[in-house]
């Protein structure tokens, strides 16, 4: 058996502890971003090229094909 004082094992417990707490912070974080882009991100029916709009909520221009048509519209 391994015999280590209290206070290191108390010091491992949470340094382990505080950095899987960052971590979870981290990425977080970083799915909150993509998140963003997911709500303003558009594919068009006709030529299926999927672009950024964040300026229009309802209708939208394709930037390819110069097409008209709505959110999560099916062809």
């Amino acid at each position: 058996m391994i015999k280590i004082p209290i206070d290191l094992a108390a010091c491992i417990y949470l340094s382990v502890s505080i950095i899987i707490l960052i971590l979870w912070i981290f990425f977080e974080k970083k799915r909150e971003v993509k998140n963003i882009y997911e709500d303003n991100l558009w594919q068009c029916p006709i030529c299926f090229f999927e672009y950024i709009d964040s300026k229009n909520k309802e209708i939208s221009r394709c930037p390819r094909c110069k097409t008209l048509h709505k959110k999560n519209e099916k062809c």
